[in-house]
């Protein structure tokens, strides 16, 4: 009896082991995927773009039509927008860069760093637009950290974390949305710049904005009609008429 005691007490002991080992060669390989960086020339900005997005967006709003952003001009303008060097103490990316397809999904590749920790990530990304909001939003999935496939909840916490202090930028669970609208102050006024339409193609974006021009035609009707507009066009009105009265006089 003592003798069938030890024997099972020994193969428990073994299978717990055993069991032991297995984890720690699990972990040890997970570690080593998601520490394995095969991506470098994925995630690293070569072709940048001489003409920058804002300047694309701003010359295609003049009259609200249909204009594109080439892929070159989108990755110019999100490493230099939303890329910092690397800093041990904080968490943030250093270099993204997006793929854009017409019939496939878009893809993202990433070089990241969380307190201390490098890891190259990628992730199919899905964008829509809130036209009501123009909220611009990116749903992220079937994620990597290097080559270890990750659940929703890891990809959203690594999410939250290279997003911190970022302007204009929000995180739920696996999505970022970014509000794409610009508001300029003149005076009293504001001329807003907003997006209207976000479509993505084969290596590029096709967009759409509210015209700038109707929204400076109506800051200046609104503008014509108030007290300090009656009055600035009443001192015009004046000074030319003084003017034109001293040419007969």
């Amino acid at each position: 009896m003592a003798k069938s005691k030890r024997k099972t007490g020994i193969i428990i002991i073994t299978i717990f082991i055993l069991i032991l080992v297995a984890v720690i060669i699990f972990i040890c390989r997970c570690i080593a995927l998601a520490f394995t960086d095969n991506i470098k020339d994925k995630y690293t900005l070569n072709e940048k773009s001489e003409n920058t997005f804002l300047k694309t967006l701003l010359v295609g709003a003049s009259f609200g039509k249909e204009f594109e952003i080439s892929e070159a001009e989108l990755n110019t303008y999100i490493n230099k927008k939303y890329c910092t060097d690397y800093d041990g103490n904080n968490s943030g990316a250093d270099h993204i860069m997006v793929y854009l397809h017409e019939e496939e999904p878009a893809e993202i590749y990433a070089h990241i760093y969380i307190k201390g920790l490098q890891l190259a990530v990628r992730s199919k990304v899905e964008f829509s637009l809130d036209k009501e909001t123009s909220v611009i939003s990116a749903r992220f999935y079937d994620a990597y950290v290097g080559e270890l496939g990750i659940p929703d909840s890891i990809l959203s916490y690594i999410l939250s974390r290279v997003s911190e202090n970022k302007d204009n930028m929000s995180v739920s669970g696996t999505a970022i949305s970014i509000v794409a609208k610009y508001t300029y102050e003149i005076k009293d006024y504001d001329i807003d710049l907003y997006i209207k339409n976000f479509v993505p193609s084969e290596r590029k974006v096709m967009c759409q904005t509210n015209s700038l021009t109707g929204q400076a035609l109506k800051v200046a009707g609104e503008y014509i009609t108030s007290d300090e507009g009656r009055e600035a066009l009443s001192g015009i009105y004046n000074r030319i008429k003084d003017k034109v009265t001293s040419w007969f006089s």
